[in-house]
């Protein structure tokens, strides 16, 4: 059943704190905006700019966003944008596309060719029931506690303006793909655009400035968990060796702040090592993906520390985003050939 819920167009704007704006070196910028409440997480958004146009690498969750973050742009330079890359199909670095290509209508939008297929039909899907059931009924939910507690109220906002958002994207999907990768020279600026291995998901794109050593990932990194359902234990593993072959001096994750150094990279790098071993190990002795993970968990504390931190709610998630999603995959890895299908969240 479809709970249909309807809102007064007045409840549908929300003050958004403004994107934070970093500049990573000379014409780089990494862009971070603030989660909307506790229903969605915006991707990092980057822009590269120089005196003949602007790259932007992922563009957002919301087209409210995008604006945010074009205006800022807007701030340091009047150049216009030639480029926007889509790293992959997650909903959170794509739907602010359109504002884009309405501010800049000869701009080509670039993706590896699967994460175009993906965008185009199996995204959709994946993200409609959320649309359609989940949100609205949260939505519901927050209604009824909202009169009586000002901070229910604000939640009940962003869900409401993040749902809005949402169903009105006017979706620009890639027009221009590749295989495998894109030099391209804008500005007297080189920039590399590689696609090495599926990994978070089939069409994963990383972006390498290699005069600047600068490397934008995508969710191939995530500060400071990554999260791993319905992604390729074994491709990921060989990207991360790809991105570290590299030697960045600034890597630029999906989520979270840049790095100067590539502790982040190593820490997710040995997780993943260590969790597709003794997955393979356990699946061999007959223990089932849920098994495993009780048995493994305390053996990877060292791994674990790295990228938690110690901190009890990293560590949670960390239990489920990392050890539970990436050993079911690791379980589905080993049984066969994956498919680009978006696998469902596994059921513990």
């Amino acid at each position: 059943m479809i709970i249909l819920v309807l809102v007064p167009a007045a409840a549908l704007t929300t003050t958004r704190p403004s994107p934070v704006r970093t500049q990573l070196a000379d014409g780089v910028y990494l862009f971070q905006t603030a989660p909307y409440g506790d229903v969605g997480l915006d991707g990092n958004s980057v822009a590269i700019v120089t005196k003949d146009g602007v790259l932007v690498f992922d563009t957002n969750g919301t087209p409210s966003a995008a604006e945010a973050v074009l205006a800022s742009i807007r701030e340091v330079t009047d150049a216009p944008v030639r480029f926007i890359v889509n790293s992959h199909w997650h909903w959170d670095h794509w739907y602010g596309t359109e504002v884009y290509r309405r501010a800049f209508p000869r701009a080509h939008v670039l993706a590896q060719e699967r994460t175009r297929r993906m965008m185009m039909g199996p995204a959709l899907e994946f993200n409609r029931p959320g649309l359609e059931r989940q949100l609205p009924a949260y939505i519901a939910s927050l209604e009824q506690k909202a009169s009586s507690d000002a901070a229910v109220q604000r939640r009940l906002d962003e869900a409401r303006f993040f749902l809005d958002q949402k169903k009105s994207v006017r979706h620009v999907f890639p027009d221009a793909t590749f295989e495998r990768s894109l030099d391209l020279t804008l500005g007297g600026r080189r920039i590399q655009i590689h696609h090495h291995d599926r990994a978070v998901t089939p069409g994963d794109t990383f972006l390498f400035l290699p005069d600047e050593r600068i490397l934008v990932t995508g969710d191939l990194l995530v500060n400071p968990l990554p999260f791993a359902l319905s992604s390729y234990p074994s491709g990921w593993i060989a990207t991360l060796e790809r991105l570290d072959a590299l030697d960045a001096a600034v890597i630029v994750p999906g989520h979270g702040e840049a790095v100067r150094d590539e502790r982040l990279l190593h820490a997710t790098l040995a997780v993943f090592r260590e969790l597709l071993a003794r997955g393979r190990k356990a699946k061999a002795r007959g223990l089932d993906p849920d098994a495993a993970r009780a048995e493994i968990l305390p053996a990877i504390e060292p791994q674990m520390t790295a990228l938690t931190g110690s901190d009890r709610g990293r560590i949670e998630q960390f239990k489920v985003y990392v050890v539970d999603w990436y050993l079911h995959r690791v379980y589905d890895e080993l049984n066969g050939e994956l498919s680009d299908a978006i696998a469902p969240m596994p059921r513990s």
